[in-house]
């Protein structure tokens, strides 16, 4: 099937679409989709910061466009994929990395409303699973695609409290029932579309170092067998990998990137 291996992970005259791309693991997703020959385009809100990531990942190699795009608006996602294949050209490589939450993310358990919790299941679950799905649908008609959505550890395993006591960190009781369901559903859509040649598969990270207090870093990295948190840019070459032919014959699989943590 290979001509040569070294070429498989190769991803040139492909169209990669990254939702996110602007934020601490998307913007390392685009530079490496670059680094490795595709055609770039990034979808954030953030524009300064959009139109700075693109430029820097441009110099990787490849290409890459920014382009103002807000996912959501789950009423909106079906005119905004077909606007963004009209502009850009059909897509190849589809990565969902998008972290829409509301002002009130961070409340304890008890203090979050239902108005809350609905918002945010909304923006983030529901917009990666109909963005997901729509443009599985488009790939479907042409003969194929990859798409990958960023998951967590925590659509796996509970979070442990006691790594952040003493901090004012917590870990939102949405994000590991969105989590959840993105990986659930990635895998229903890989069952629907895999005679289509449409692959759906999901990149769970672990921990990722963000200067968090050092007692937390320290009890998380006492959970994890390499005793560490993970850089962006270890997350980057996964999601690529699954992108490529060197995945040709992975669909329905959560590649987890934790250290180790679940191991555990």
């Amino acid at each position: 099937m290979f001509k040569q291996y070294r070429n498989c992970v190769r991803l040139d005259s492909r169209l990669a679409v990254v939702a996110g791309g602007a934020g601490l693991i998307g913007a390392e997703i685009v530079k490496c989709l670059c680094a490795f020959g595709a055609d770039v385009v990034l979808l954030d809100v953030a524009a300064d910061r959009g139109e700075a990531v693109a430029r820097e990942a441009a110099e990787q190699g490849g290409s890459c466009r920014f382009d103002c795009c807000d996912l959501s608006d789950v009423l909106t996602i079906s005119a905004e994929i077909a606007r963004i294949e009209d502009r850009y050209g059909p897509m190849d490589v589809w990565v969902n990395c998008a972290y829409p939450h509301t002002a009130d993310w961070n409340r304890k358990l008890e203090d979050v409303t239902p108005e809350s919790w609905r918002v945010n299941v909304d923006m983030h679950m529901n917009g990666y699973c109909i963005s997901a799905a729509e443009v599985a649908r488009h790939m479907a008609a042409r003969g194929g695609g990859s798409i990958i959505s960023v998951g967590s550890i925590q659509g796996h395993v509970a979070p442990d409290f006691r790594i952040y006591e003493g901090t004012d960190m917590i870990s939102p009781a949405a994000y590991t029932a969105i989590k959840g369901g993105i990986r659930m559903y990635s895998k229903y859509l890989a069952s629907y579309y895999g005679r289509q040649n449409v692959r759906v598969n999901v990149v769970s990270p672990g921990g990722i170092f963000n200067n968090q207090a050092e007692a937390f870093i320290a009890r998380y990295n006492d959970k994890t067998c390499l005793g560490r948190l993970a850089w962006p840019q270890e997350i980057a070459p996964a999601v690529v990998f699954l992108a490529s032919d060197a995945a040709s014959y992975i669909t329905g699989l959560d590649l987890l990137v934790d250290g180790g943590l679940t191991a555990l």
